[in-house]
């Protein structure tokens, strides 16, 4: 049998927020750019061109925000399993996700466009 998946993606969502390690970046906030990718099983979706049976981006783009306002992290590596771990929970269709979450606010002493982590979740 053979199996085929669909993937959905969202190209730099733009997010402020407030996550970091320093009292700084908790109190004053950042710039933070995320991408997502799912993989899910869209041949009932195709077949009746319903958004029912389909991942609805809008809804995803909700979940994602939902989590990066609801607590302060300091990591970026949490934030970012915080949201993979919450498609997968609210989203039963999704099998497997790719995040990247870039910092664009980065306190160091050089000059620097982003940080990045990438992050990966998949379905047992």
């Amino acid at each position: 049998m053979m199996t085929e998946l669909a993937k959905l993606t969202i190209n730099n969502l733009h997010i402020y927020s407030y996550h970091g390690v320093t009292a700084e970046e908790q109190q004053l906030g950042g710039r933070y750019e995320i991408d997502v990718e799912v993989y899910y099983t869209a041949s009932t979706a195709i077949a009746s061109d319903d958004l029912s049976n389909a991942v609805n981006y809008a809804e995803l783009i909700e979940c994602i925000g939902e989590i990066v306002h609801a607590r302060r992290r300091k990591l970026i590596e949490t934030l970012a399993n915080d949201i993979a771990t919450a498609i997968l929970d609210r989203f039963a269709k999704v099998e497997s996700v790719c995040l990247r979450v870039r910092k664009r606010t980065v306190p160091v002493s050089a000059v620097v466009d982003s940080v990045e982590v990438e992050w990966r979740k998949h379905r047992r």
